[in-house]
């Protein structure tokens, strides 16, 4: 079964390996790379065979590393995340086998290539919780800690469920074992629930984000008051049996609960990060000499159809994963 919360992704302009791309209006031959009896190779002939998109998504992400640097270098304890890399790399078995990692997963690439992208992802980082304020006010009014129990009903997604009155029969049965033994909800959780994600954790979610879950089954929730457990409640996965949880999140929960938030106000709004990025750029006047590069970046990065198509498209990747 799929995951019944839904997908929260990071949220970035661009994301794309730094290759060499091509400028529509450039005014010289460039360096020489390779000299041939032949003739030589420059650099122009190179960015001729690419594409203006190309360049202009590299030339993006090279002039935004430079200007989150500059912006968030002081934030970010870097020696702190070079340490966490050295723990990795002891881990792997040594230097030379994580490089050998590093090769399978991206062709060319070097350590130092693998740290200075571990730091460009907490300035980046750092710039999205700038963006994108979220208070503890708006998490407490907006999350909760539930448990639950899942009869699935068979559909093309869950072979192994049953039809759907005796799913709302057994369903039925078990809350009434949960009224008459309201203390062990987890232990029935345990034995009774058909949501592999939570069974080893007897039927508990954690805390959950309005916006993430099932509607019916976020209504349900949320109307709980902690300790109380709901009637049976239909979804698109099944019937559940819902308990909202007691507890306060943790410093470490609350931070993940804001940057789950966070990213889910960005995917509803793309303009949020988008009206960020250009102020950013404004205040390090940042000025694009190439016309073709400009209107490729505003037409395909500082976009908010370009930032969905990109959402969109991750969101299907990692559901086929």
């Amino acid at each position: 079964m799929k995951s019944i919360k839904k997908i929260v992704l990071p949220v970035t302009l661009s994301a794309s390996v730094l290759t060499l791309g091509a400028c529509g209006n450039a005014d010289n031959s460039g360096d020489t790379l390779v000299e041939t009896k032949a003739g030589n190779v420059t650099s122009q002939d190179v960015l001729d065979k690419m594409g203006n998109n190309e360049v202009a998504q590299n030339a993006f992400q090279i002039v935004l590393n430079k200007v989150l640097k500059d912006k968030y270098d002081d934030k970010v304890d870097t020696k702190k995340l070079d340490k966490q890399v050295d723990k990795q790399i002891e881990q792997y078995g040594g230097k030379k086998k994580f490089e050998e990692a590093l090769q399978q997963e991206k062709p060319g690439a070097t350590l130092e290539d693998f740290k200075d992208s571990q730091k460009t992802a907490k300035y980046q980082e750092e710039f999205i919780n700038d963006a994108v304020k979220v208070s503890d006010k708006e998490i407490e009014k907006n999350s909760k800690k539930g448990s639950h129990i899942l009869i699935k009903v068979k559909s093309k997604d869950s072979k192994d469920g049953l039809s759907d009155d005796k799913a709302k029969e057994k369903a039925e049965n078990i809350l009434k074992q949960i009224k008459e033994n309201p203390d062990e909800f987890n232990k029935i959780a345990k034995k009774e629930t058909q949501d592999e994600g939570t069974k080893s954790k007897d039927g508990s979610l954690g805390y959950v984000l309005k916006g993430q879950m099932d509607e019916a089954f976020e209504k349900a929730l949320f109307k709980l008051k902690p300790g109380e457990t709901s009637d049976v409640v239909k979804s698109q996965y099944g019937y559940h049996i819902i308990k909202a949880d007691k507890g306060e999140p943790s410093k470490k929960e609350k931070e993940s609960l804001k940057e789950q938030y966070r990213q889910m106000k960005i995917q509803k709004n793309p303009k949020i990060i988008i009206n960020a990025y250009k102020k950013l750029l404004d205040e390090y006047k940042v000025d694009y000499k190439d016309k073709d590069i400009k209107k490729s970046i505003e037409d395909n990065i500082l976009n908010e159809e370009a930032l969905q198509q990109q959402q969109m498209q991750a969101a299907q990747q990692q559901s086929a994963q």
